[in-house]
């Protein structure tokens, strides 16, 4: 299984799993900000809350906040539910 495109509410709640939290107050236009306090300071990742999130989005989400198959999280526990 490989990054795909999800629902911006599941993506949310797979991040959530892992101690990032989002703010609809930061970022521009329709962007609002994943962020998540790691060591090295705050570590924030801009996303539109749009219905659909785009797998570059995805992807991004979990290289910044170290949940790639890399760090010791595998694709199957990323996505489950």
């Amino acid at each position: 299984m490989a990054d795909r495109s999800i629902k911006f509410r599941r993506l949310r709640k797979i991040l959530k799993r892992y101690g990032v939290e989002w703010d609809p107050t930061h970022g521009k236009g329709s962007h609002g900000c994943f962020y998540k306090q790691m060591e090295g300071g705050l570590f924030t990742y801009p996303v539109p809350d749009e219905k659909d999130t785009l797998i570059c989005y995805v992807r991004g989400c979990r290289k910044k906040f170290k949940l790639t198959t890399e760090d010791g999280i595998s694709d199957r526990e990323f996505y489950e539910e």
